[in-house]
């Protein structure tokens, strides 16, 4: 799930030792604002500061017991999202966050989809921050809402263009945004209750919602609406709007 929650992280530890952490920048004053404002939501962390990607890479060879990595996505030896790659491939099982100064949906969705648990623009507050290490924290993901409105733009004209070019009689075209987003997500193969809180709204909103969908299409059941929908042209692997 990607979102913004708000999970009290004050008390947290790992096993018996205080949470680890590795922050990668390259500006001094940045790193040393960043671990203070850590040390205020965290109890006592155990932070490590290092100033570029080569560095970061040498210390969780040393080390890669880290429960939370901080990547500066400019910084010398990063070479952009791909640097992200590079970490995740070798170090699958950590908590990789992005640190950014540009909040680019295109950037955002690479490094999610490279492995990254979360993107923080540079500019966020300590709130944002708090809420952000959570998720992640909690086995989440994190992106910045101006972001996610901006992607689910991006989403949204995707979905039209290709449904509008279906024959005006077809049923899909019949589908409201939310109808298409609930059945988006129904063919991915969720359940209600993983369909209502991706997109944020209650089970029963959702239950109405695949009422609709069913009638429109002339479904008896979830799995005749998904087949009905390939029959009728749905997209596939068309992306369902996050709420």
């Amino acid at each position: 799930m990607v979102g913004v929650a708000h999970i009290d992280t004050s008390h947290i530890q790992t096993g018996a030792r205080h949470l680890k952490v590795l922050i990668a920048d390259d500006h001094h004053l940045f790193r040393h604002g960043f671990r203070l404002l850590l040390s205020t939501i965290f109890n006592a962390p155990e932070v490590t500061a290092v100033s570029d990607a080569n560095e970061a890479w040498v210390r969780l060879e040393e080390d890669p017991g880290y429960d939370l990595i901080f990547l500066d996505l400019a910084m010398p030896g990063m070479n952009g999202v791909q640097g992200i790659r590079r970490f995740v491939d070798r170090y699958p099982g950590l908590r990789f966050v992005v640190l950014s100064a540009y909040v680019e949906p295109s950037d955002i969705i690479k490094c999610v989809n490279l492995g990254a648990r979360g993107y923080i623009p540079k500019s966020a507050s300590e709130e944002i921050l708090h809420h952000a290490t959570s998720l992640v924290l909690a086995g989440e993901v994190f992106l910045p809402l101006a972001a996610i409105g901006q992607i689910n733009t991006g989403a949204d004209d995707e979905m039209t263009r290709k449904l509008d070019s279906l024959p005006s009689d077809n049923p899909l075209r019949q589908l409201t945004l939310r109808q298409r987003d609930t059945l988006a997500l129904m063919v991915e193969g969720l359940s209600n209750k993983e369909i209502a809180r991706n997109m944020g709204v209650l089970e029963s909103t959702v239950k109405a919602h695949m009422k609709v969908i069913m009638r429109k299409l002339n479904a008896q059941n979830r799995t005749q609406a998904a087949l009905l929908a390939a029959d009728l042209g749905w997209p596939r692997g068309m992306p369902a709007r996050v709420s």
